[in-house]
């Protein structure tokens, strides 16, 4: 999520994904308090998300609800909630396909 902030940032078109006094913007300004994770904290306002099992659970609710109401436009996640929630996205990329296995202890 920080690399594409960075990126957005150096190439001048961070507020391609949040436009400044948007609705979006209000309702995320009026949720940043109830963030717990700081890297979470500093990307909700870019327009940014992201959601692993790392993430406390009322931040991973807050970042599905979020999404869901076409708050957020970019959202990094693991695989698990690509595979496990049903969340409608413009595009998707996918950077592999391969899943730790802890019984072989390999990928």
């Amino acid at each position: 999520g920080n690399i594409i902030k960075d990126m957005a940032f150096q190439d001048g078109c961070l507020d391609s994904f949040m436009i400044p006094d948007s609705l979006s913007h209000d309702i995320i300004r009026s949720e940043i308090d109830t963030v717990k994770n700081a890297d979470l904290k500093q990307l909700l306002p870019h327009g940014i998300g992201i959601h692993h099992a790392g993430l406390a659970r009322s931040d991973r609710s807050l970042v599905e609800e979020l999404f869901e109401g076409g708050h957020l436009k970019v959202l990094v996640s693991t695989a698990t909630l690509a595979w496990g929630v049903n969340l409608p996205a413009h595009a998707v990329v996918i950077k592999g396909t391969q899943v730790y296995s802890p019984e072989k202890g390999a990928w």
